[in-house]
């Protein structure tokens, strides 16, 4: 299972986070990459300094000219300064007119309503007092922060004012937790990589007890995953621009995890792809990257650094033109 991979019991957990401030020029430095070298950022005026604002929900980082609106989250046990540190997404983003929100919203694999609709107060909250543009309006998260993603786009796709989506993004999210249920029992009960059972483990007992075993509770799953085997879960999301982004590295998760293609994420997001595009979504993606994957400098093709964050603004670009 590659929801949390390596760092997510690795890492720290949620970190405190200081009241609002306004900073000064954004860090740059990170982790840099480009699979196309030709399209170069453009890079913000001197006097056209961005604006930082954090607070304990999120960081807020706008440029002087803004755009478009990308909301960021972050995996299981991560937080918005690991998401700005993995990936240089908020740098390109900004750089290029589009206003970045870093959520600091954690370990959820599913959502009920209430925090549904508390993330979209807050994120509506944020747009109103910031004199955000949300006209083109943008979502994506990494490993589960991909489940708060797509479960959110499902919820905002109809008829919401304030927040005008127009495309999302997960980057190797176990979006089909009856996949994640099966590929986490199937490495609990494999004798190799014992020290990596505690998160199959977890991934059991959470599932279990908040939905039951998916061979006799199908329609629990249906209902709570972000994304399901179903008409019914696929329709919402019919006529959204989509993108799932993996790095099908069988070979690094063989030898790492003793896992096989039918336990990766990878393999689940093919299928769900599949599926989309046959109940008529031309504009769902699936983007196999090769030897991008990173976690604080390690090999992993479970990471943020897989996306093609110059590629990826220009996606956000095309699609906000068009509409």
């Amino acid at each position: 299972m590659t929801l949390i991979a390596l760092k997510a019991f690795n890492s720290p957990g949620f970190k405190p986070v200081p009241q609002p401030t306004r900073n000064g020029l954004l860090a740059v430095g990170l982790f840099a990459f480009a699979l196309f070298p030709g399209c170069a950022s453009s890079q913000p005026k001197p006097d056209a300094v961005p604006l930082e604002i954090r607070t304990a929900d999120y960081d807020l980082i706008i440029p002087a000219r803004q755009k478009a609106l990308l909301i960021l989250f972050p995996c299981f046990s991560c937080d918005a300064a690991d998401t700005r540190s993995e990936s240089k997404i908020t740098d390109e983003a900004v750089a290029n007119g589009i206003a970045v929100m870093l959520m600091n919203f954690n370990r959820h694999l599913m959502l009920n309503e209430a925090e549904q609709q508390g993330l979209i107060d807050t994120i509506a909250q944020a747009i109103r007092a910031n004199g955000l543009h949300a006209e083109n309006t943008f979502i994506g998260g990494f490993s589960s922060g991909g489940n708060v993603s797509v479960l959110l786009a499902k919820a905002l796709v109809h008829g919401q004012r304030t927040i005008q989506l127009k495309g999302v993004f997960a980057v190797d999210s176990p979006l089909d937790l009856s996949h994640l249920y099966a590929s986490s029992q199937r490495r609990v009960e494999r004798p190799s990589f014992p020290d990596y059972k505690g998160e199959a483990r977890m991934v059991v007992a959470l599932l279990n007890d908040a939905l039951g075993d998916p061979a006799t509770h199908p329609d629990a799953y249906e209902a709570r995953s972000p994304l399901y085997r179903t008409p019914k879960s696929l329709l919402p999301l019919k006529d959204l621009p989509i993108r799932f982004y993996t790095e099908p590295d069988t070979a690094w998760w063989r030898l790492n995890r003793g896992d096989s293609y039918e336990d990766m994420n990878a393999y689940s997001l093919e299928q769900l792809h599949a599926q989309l595009v046959a109940a008529g979504n031309d504009q769902a993606e699936l983007i196999r990257t090769q030897d991008r994957g990173f976690q604080h400098g390690h090999r992993h093709p479970h990471a943020w650094s897989i996306v093609d964050e110059r590629e990826l603004v220009r996606w956000i670009d095309k699609l906000s033109k068009e509409h």
